[in-house]
């Protein structure tokens, strides 16, 4: 018999750009073990509406599964802003996340739910990310990806400098605005960062849960951990370190101020970068100080990619210049 929680109205959202088979994979899991309640709503991120409809034809004729098309791709955070103005449309009360390259553990829609019943202070959970790779860059990946979201310890609220991915994530309609995006379309990267930053400023309660877990299926070849990890250093400009994207990191005067300060404390970032990523993984496994060295050289690739945000950082975000210039 459901339980109390499980009747409030909620939706599981989940943004897609292509890779229809990991998606189906996602679905299927999702699906076998949804609740009565259990909305599901896909976002089609630019992706031929014909081959998704055939793709999933088996599955649209259930009345609980939604799917919304953008006709081009616009990115994650603006599929995750569709899907929110979809649930403000539909009363929805409580919206889970998960991304279309991930498997959700059988308890995934119910224990969000609860967390949510029992903390009724906390704005948002996250769950616990497992990373699934079979080469050693997977696992690479796994280290660097989910520092925030390790699958062990209590239930705890999540302090500054660590923040939530969106990929095990859920979230209390009634924080976010009542209308206009949640999610700032703009970056490439870290949107979540820069929604978690908004609830703290807020001083709403920003909560992590081992579980709910996901298996997450991660990078398996260096040149595409190397390069993912890179274009995650543009939003390390925008947000961490010139302060939540505000004007001022685009105005020449500030770059070049900036470039001229950090050039020279670039070591010094991503050692610390490195070891705020390891800290947290080695009170649970010692073992991964060995990948020391090679979690600096990323977050070498992450302070280099800083500096190319301030010299061009309309290059580095997803929005064309002339937004810029309104």
């Amino acid at each position: 018999m459901p339980t109390d929680y499980a009747a409030t109205r909620h939706c599981v959202i989940i943004p897609f750009f292509q890779r229809l088979g990991p998606l189906r994979r996602c679905l299927d899991e999702l699906i076998s073990h949804k609740l009565p309640a259990t909305e599901v709503l896909l976002i089609n991120d630019g992706t031929s509406a014909s081959l998704v409809e055939a793709h999933l034809q088996d599955l649209l004729i259930f009345p609980f599964l939604h799917v919304l098309h953008h006709t081009e791709n616009q990115g994650v955070a603006a599929a995750r802003n569709t899907a929110i103005q979809w649930c403000r449309e539909h009363n929805i009360e409580i919206v889970l996340m998960i991304d279309s390259d991930c498997v959700p553990g059988e308890d995934f829609i119910d224990q969000h739910l609860k967390l949510h019943h029992d903390y009724k202070e906390a704005a948002c959970f996250g769950g616990g990310i497992v990373g699934a790779g079979k080469s050693f860059w997977a696992k690479l990946d796994n280290v660097m990806s989910w520092v925030h979201s390790l699958p062990y310890g209590s239930i705890r609220e999540v302090h500054h400098p660590y923040h939530l991915p969106t990929t095990n994530f859920s979230v209390k309609m009634a924080v976010l605005p009542k209308e206009g995006p949640v999610f700032d379309s703009r970056l490439l990267t870290g949107e979540d960062a820069l929604l978690i930053r908004s609830f703290r400023r807020q001083g709403k309660a920003v909560m992590f849960s081992p579980v709910p877990k996901i298996l997450h299926f991660d990078r398996e070849k260096m040149a595409d951990v190397f390069k993912h990890h890179y274009v995650w250093g543009y939003h390390q400009y925008f947000i961490q370190l010139s302060g939540d994207l505000p004007p001022r990191s685009f105005n020449p005067w500030f770059r070049t101020l900036f470039v001229a300060v950090f050039v020279p404390l670039l070591v010094p970032f991503a050692l610390a970068g490195a070891v705020l990523n390891l800290f947290p993984w080695i009170r649970y496994k010692p073992k991964y100080l060995v990948l020391f060295p090679l979690v600096f050289v990323v977050w070498v690739g992450k302070g280099i990619a800083v500096v190319e945000a301030a010299v061009r950082p309309r290059a580095c975000l997803r929005m064309p210049k002339e937004v810029f210039n309104q």
